[in-house]
């Protein structure tokens, strides 16, 4: 590598009068992987401060120290989908890329009390049946599902079958977690045992996981956003929340289940090449 490469790659820095790194715009979007004009609209919405230093009309330097506090303010856009407003509150005084710890414990701990409204929302089905408060033991488990014990071992470890009490000593399994056992057993029922095996679950739970933290961060950042709720408490609309994107993810799955199929299907005339 001659001098010049070296020199073209390597962001020219200054240093100003109090010890500052200092960088042209240019080398902060280049270091935080966000462009120019995005970086420019987080200071106009006032998450960044102006330029450190301006020698000229149309050159500026910035503090080096930006670039990681403009990655978090789009990592927070991006990963927990809050709008520009709350990350200025959320995060400590630039150049700072720290957030705030007691704003981010406020924020979790508002999500934690949704909890119990979003588990309600996913029995509503079965509250209607008049069927909420069915539980099985282990044993009756066992013993009248195609459920092995080394299944339930699995499950256990994946988080997702685990039981909620005891009774006499047998463990007791209800809501969600009876749910994916009794689905299991009449996956096998049916003959489709092998369609679904076991050790696909772990990567099921990733894929399926990966879903449910967007939809539980896209709401807490629309609910923190000021979102426009309807006439009822955080709760209940956790609760319809929770059922409407319930279906909502039944519905686009179907969708795309068909096309996937459908591209990957022959058409008519490419088996008539054939």
């Amino acid at each position: 590598m001659t001098d010049g490469e070296s020199t073209a790659r390597t962001p020219r820095r200054r240093t100003g009068a109090d010890g500052v790194q200092l960088v042209k715009i240019s080398d902060l979007a280049r270091q935080s992987g966000v462009p120019a004009p995005t970086i420019k609209h987080y200071m106009r919405e006032g998450l960044l401060p102006g330029p450190h230093r301006r020698t000229s009309r149309n050159m500026a330097y910035y503090d080096a120290r930006l670039a990681e506090r403009v990655r978090v303010i789009k990592e927070l856009q991006q990963e927990r989908f809050l709008p520009l407003r709350v990350i200025v509150d959320l995060l400590e005084p630039a150049p700072s890329a720290q957030i705030r710890a007691d704003l981010d414990e406020l924020q979790r701990r508002q999500l934690g009390a949704l909890a119990p409204a979003v588990r309600a929302g996913g029995l509503k089905a079965r509250r209607q049946r008049g069927d909420a408060a069915r539980r099985r033991s282990r044993t009756d488990v066992l013993a009248s599902l195609q459920i092995s014990a080394e299944d339930l071992a699995l499950l256990d470890r994946l988080g997702l079958a685990q039981p909620a009490a005891t009774r006499g000593g047998d463990p007791i399994y209800t809501g969600h977690d009876l749910d994916l056992l009794e689905v299991i057993d009449e996956t096998r029922s049916r003959g489709m045992g092998d369609l679904f095996p076991m050790e696909i679950l772990a990567p099921y739970v990733e894929a399926v996981r990966t879903l449910v933290r967007f939809e539980i961060d896209m709401f807490r950042g629309r609910v923190l956003a000021g979102a426009r709720l309807p006439a009822m408490s955080l709760d209940e609309v956790a609760r319809e929340a929770t059922a409407l994107g319930e279906r909502m993810v039944v519905a686009m799955r179907a969708k795309l289940a068909v096309a996937e199929i459908s591209a990957a299907t022959p058409k008519k005339a490419d088996k008539a090449e054939a």
